[in-house]
């Protein structure tokens, strides 16, 4: 009806792997290979809902023959990554919930996942929950010439192995060595916007310098420090 929508979506995929998978040739003696892996089976069930309450979301996928890269060095090594393919069978399931609250001109919209993955090895790794949260405030001044947007996001993750990049190759490798997260990633940022014209302030990850500086992307990538962001954008014809 007009206040709840319900969308349901199933799909089967049959995905063929990706070149690098297949094929690589290099001047690195450990990074040649030429494979021919089997085709990605993916079953994947999507349930939405719109209701006027709060919106929801479910995934949940079974996967069958996954892809993925792994560090197989020696201890004399230090990173050799080479495609694997898993023979059993990967349950993921995801579950969103998001709900804006609003007080006069104030606003607090929240967002929160949850992951579980059901494998006999650490294969696809996830964080259990992540959320991002936004408070913030909106009104007209001079007049209703100028409307003005300002307030604080939180995003945040709980630890997880995740992967790790590797340059050489350009792709990811699952590594069961090394947790990141938990850490919160503050931003305080002004939004105002006066005829055609849109001004932005932003202060990405204020917060690194009294939270502890303990956050990376990946387990050896440290994820950027605090950052001052400004833009303008500006449309010379309405």
């Amino acid at each position: 009806n007009d206040e709840n929508i319900l969308n349901f979506k199933y799909q089967n995929i049959n995905k063929l792997p990706d070149l690098n998978y297949n094929l690589y040739q290099s001047n690195y003696l450990g990074y040649n290979w030429y494979n021919n892996f089997k085709n990605q089976k993916i079953n994947n069930l999507e349930i939405e809902a719109n209701l006027k309450w709060f919106e929801a979301s479910m995934q949940l996928s079974n996967m069958n023959d996954y892809l993925y890269f792994s560090n197989d060095a020696t201890i004399d090594q230090q990173l050799i990554t080479t495609p694997k393919q898993y023979d059993k069978s990967i349950s993921y399931l995801g579950i969103k919930v998001s709900k804006e609250f609003r007080f006069g001109k104030f606003a607090l919209d929240n967002t929160v996942l949850y992951q579980e993955v059901a494998q006999d090895d650490n294969v696809l790794n996830v964080p259990r929950i992540v959320t991002r949260n936004t408070l913030y405030f909106s009104d007209y001044f001079f007049k209703k010439a100028m409307y003005v947007q300002t307030g604080f996001s939180v995003n945040y993750f709980t630890k997880y192995y995740a992967n790790e990049y590797n340059g050489v190759i350009g792709e990811f490798f699952v590594q069961n060595q090394r947790e990141i997260g938990n850490f919160p990633v503050i931003d305080f940022f002004i939004n105002a916007k006066v005829s055609t014209a849109q001004i932005y302030l932003k202060a990405e990850h204020f917060n690194s310098s009294f939270t502890g500086y303990n956050f990376y992307a990946t387990p050896n990538q440290p994820y950027r420090d605090f950052i001052f962001r400004f833009g303008i954008s500006w449309n010379f014809f309405s």
